[in-house]
């Protein structure tokens, strides 16, 4: 078993108080765990690396149209930690003719959306639904680490969450938006 750096055992104690230095290695190796997802029938297989930096719901009329749903759970990485592992030939990709930031991959067989490119962030997202380790199935569980964080484009969007997340109205400060935020009822209210 290897060490785990004091100053990095101590940061991550930090971060989680009630971690102490000798559970810091399983909490340490998480950090650099690979994590596994597919599209639906199977015929194209991805990687992350480690945890995402950034998890959100997003409300956006492209997610939810492309999607055909209420909005897309996105988890977000520097592009080198997404690697297609199988089935590259049979990804397609989307961008509204050019004309959107965002590269939208998905299977070519089944039309499951496998991950975007977020040009105009300088990262890649993928879609939650798709993870298998840690699975993210039928059951509905989310691990901890990949739980979405916030709303994002909530006043684009068409139904109404009560949960306790924050809805921006576009993006947060962090993703270059102006930050402002909406309330849980907001779409009820129009």
């Amino acid at each position: 078993m290897f060490a785990v750096p004091r100053a990095i055992a101590q940061r991550i104690a930090g971060q989680h108080p009630a971690v102490s230095r000798a559970a810091a290695p399983a909490l340490f190796c998480r950090c650099f765990a690979t994590h596994k997802g597919q599209c639906h029938c199977g015929e194209v297989h991805f990687e992350v690396e480690g945890k995402p930096d950034w998890s959100a719901i997003c409300h956006c009329s492209i997610c939810r149209r492309t999607h055909s749903a209420p909005y897309a759970e996105l988890c977000g990485y520097k592009p080198d930690n997404v690697k297609v592992t199988q089935g590259a030939e049979s990804l397609s990709m989307y961008n509204v003719h050019g004309k959107s930031k965002e590269d939208r991959y998905f299977c070519k067989v089944c039309g499951s959306k496998v991950y975007s490119m977020l040009n105009h962030l300088g990262c890649k997202a993928v879609h939650l639904q798709n993870l298998t380790s840690p699975n993210h199935g039928a059951d509905g569980k989310l691990h901890d680490d990949f739980k979405p964080s916030c709303h994002i484009f909530y006043a684009s969007g068409t139904v109404t969450n009560h949960d306790a997340l924050p809805k921006f109205e576009t993006l947060p400060e962090a993703f270059g938006g102006d930050g402002k935020q909406l309330s849980n009822d907001f779409h009820d209210k129009r």
